[in-house]
């Protein structure tokens, strides 16, 4: 599920629900984000040995633990990509 936030900004940039969840089934690079969110993205890495083209690894999700909701969803820049951590652990987020 994603805020009205998050939904508006996928319109403006283009981006179908079904891209939004690949990122969300194949993010192996978790970051705090502050407010207990979460920014989750798929690595170059990861989008390459999946054989898919690298816009999954263009793009973040930041995801609210607290509504297990999907807050926005923003283009990569060089400082987040540098300062992304591999994820230890997928459990405890319900996504709808």
């Amino acid at each position: 599920m994603m805020t009205q936030h998050a939904l508006q900004r996928c319109q403006e940039r283009g981006l179908r629900n079904s891209f939004v969840q690949a990122i969300l089934d194949h993010a192996d690079l978790d970051e705090a984000a502050g407010d207990n969110c979460r920014r989750l993205r798929v690595s170059y890495t990861r989008a390459r040995h999946l054989n898919v083209d690298d816009s999954l690894a263009r793009y973040a999700v930041i995801w609210s633990d607290d509504s297990a909701r999907i807050v926005t969803v923003l283009p990569i820049t060089r400082r987040l990509r540098s300062n992304s951590n591999l994820r230890s652990n997928r459990g405890g987020r319900g996504r709808g």
